[in-house]
């Protein structure tokens, strides 16, 4: 595997996003000046297209979300807001097999957010699959 396959892995990618995502929300700074904190990910094209994509269609990701949560979104955990939007997004747009999808959504959020927040990110990715 070559140094660059390895720095900008779908993992690590998915990892950056959220990271991004995160910090956009909290900072409350446009895109361009958190893109300033990320300088090696512009050739990053995974992950370029992710972040535009969650945030290109975040409101009717947001709305999927909201139908599909037994609390009121502003409750979410930012870190768990965020893995859902990542999962939602690959899951509309990506080829991707659904397992994998959670099981990534879950890694991140065991990862970055709360102990138990990837039970949530587990949850309600599976009722929005089941639903369709």
């Amino acid at each position: 595997m070559t140094k660059s396959s390895k720095t900008h892995s779908p993992t690590r990618s998915r990892d950056k996003v959220l990271q991004t995502l995160y910090e956009l929300e909290l900072s409350g700074e446009d895109l361009k000046d958190v893109l300033k904190n990320h300088p090696s990910e512009k050739s990053n094209t995974f992950y370029n297209d992710m972040l535009k994509g969650v945030l290109d269609n975040q409101e009717n990701i947001d709305e999927i979300i909201q139908n599909n949560l037994d609390r009121p979104f502003q409750q979410l955990d930012v870190i768990e807001k965020n893995a859902i939007r990542i999962g939602l997004f690959e899951l509309m747009n990506k080829e991707l097999d659904a397992a994998i999808v959670i099981n990534e959504s879950i890694r991140m959020t065991k990862k970055y957010g709360s102990v138990e927040g990837y039970k949530l990110v587990n949850a309600v990715l599976d009722k929005i699959i089941k639903a369709n």
